[in-house]
């Protein structure tokens, strides 16, 4: 049986089945091994471990713990609350047209060649020019005000060799529509996009070999990895002409609430908003994406393990805010209706996080594919939702759904 525990109940004898810390981001310590020292509980401490699955069969047990079952059960009931009370307080956006989709396009090519090319340029040990980056950013959090959809959708095509590109304009335009959803202006929103977008222009200083390393990393390559941020901040802080609130994002977005993050270990409110929701993001994009070392986590999957997670290393008001913003199921989720149908999530109803648009692609009952059409689950009462499903389980992969999606837009 697996069962969850906090890091103080772990003892030697017990049989570590996942170490719930995919906020780290990287591959550290084994996933799957049994417990055999006292010294190793602290390695795990160390290393920001402040919760853990163990399986009693292989392993002692621990009485009192919940089941991974119970713990899954918790958080789709929070979720649910949350949805409930969310009811007629989000901002309705416009459907999505074929002019809202050209511009998000646009901006996402425009957005990965401009970062490419600032990377290449602090790879050469060169400032980062502000006046070359400021009018992408303005773009995207034009395009983020006016309907998020388009650009949300775009950021989930990425491949893992442009990993560091994409994943600063995904970045960028979820803290845009985070910030959006906190009615952060957009003057505040610009320099927070800002940041975003830069957030991890230090890695250009930390070797290829070790960013693109498949397997575990060494107590050193990890070392190495997390002076990104410090590295981060000398490029930006010497002449970029970057405001405090984009440095702060810079700065803190891989601190954690509950002071297990670096690089200074900050904790709490002693972490800027900007900051913890920065770090939110990052996560929240990081394990939803393909890597050298790992393969992307379900959105779905995603958000719940966020809600899990903000019991420790977010602020849990901040994530359920950004769970708001991207939906408890997030746009190209695929859902089960409660007639068999399987679709994707196309646009969120904000008054009603449970009754999304649906682009359906498959009836379950039949066994068959069938020509793509929307239903918007707040226009009737003959369906809903009982589930979600992976998309690779039926053969559906992450450029399929966006030329599914992007060709309703244009319907």
């Amino acid at each position: 049986m697996i069962k969850k525990i906090g890091i103080k109940e772990l003892r030697p004898g017990m049989f570590v089945h996942d170490l719930n810390c995919g906020h780290i981001s990287h591959p550290l310590l084994h996933t799957h091994f049994k417990l055999n020292s006292d010294q190793e509980v602290e390695n795990l401490i160390k290393r920001g471990v402040s919760s853990l699955y163990i399986d009693t069969q292989l392993g002692d047990d621990a009485d009192d713990a919940p089941t991974a079952d119970e713990v899954r059960h918790g958080i789709d009931h929070a979720l649910l609350k949350l949805a409930e009370s969310n009811v007629g307080q989000g901002k309705a956006q416009a459907h999505t047209g074929s002019d809202d989709m050209r511009f998000a396009l646009q901006v996402h090519d425009e957005a990965g060649q401009t970062v490419r090319d600032i990377m290449a340029t602090a790879r050469l040990g060169k400032n980062a020019k502000l006046e070359q980056i400021s009018p992408v950013v303005q773009h995207i959090v034009e395009s983020i005000f006016r309907n998020s959809a388009p650009l949300l959708q775009l950021g989930i095509i990425r491949t893992a060799n442009q990993y560091l590109f994409f994943h600063s304009v995904a970045t960028c335009s979820l803290i845009s529509a985070f910030s959006r959803r906190l009615n952060i202006g957009m003057d505040i929103t610009r320099q927070i996009a800002l940041g975003a977008m830069l957030h991890d222009i230090g890695k250009t200083r930390v070797p290829e070999s070790i960013l693109n390393k498949p397997g575990r990393l060494t107590e050193s390559e990890f070392d190495e990895i997390r002076l990104h941020v410090d590295y981060g901040m000398e490029i930006l802080s010497s002449g970029a002409g970057l405001t405090d609130i984009s440095l702060q994002v810079v700065a803190q977005h891989h601190e954690r609430y509950d002071g297990t993050g670096y690089p200074a270990r900050l904790k709490g409110n002693h972490i800027s908003q900007y900051g913890q929701m920065a770090a939110i993001v990052d996560v929240y994009d990081a394990i939803t994406s393909d890597r050298s070392y790992h393969a992307a986590m379900e959105p779905v999957e995603a958000i719940r393990k966020l809600r899990e997670w903000s019991e420790q290393h977010f602020n849990v008001d901040l994530v359920e805010h950004f769970i708001c913003c991207v939906g408890i199921y997030p746009i190209s989720t695929l859902i089960i209706l409660e007639s068999g149908l399987l679709g994707l999530v196309s646009r969120h109803n904000p008054a009603d996080l449970t009754k999304p648009v649906v682009l359906v692609i498959y009836d379950s009952i039949k066994q068959c594919r069938v020509a793509p059409y929307a239903i918007d689950l707040a226009e009737q009462s003959a369906d809903r939702i009982t589930g979600y499903e992976s998309a690779k389980k039926w053969g559906i992969d992450r450029a399929e759904i966006s030329a599914l999606m992007a060709a309703e837009k244009e319907s």
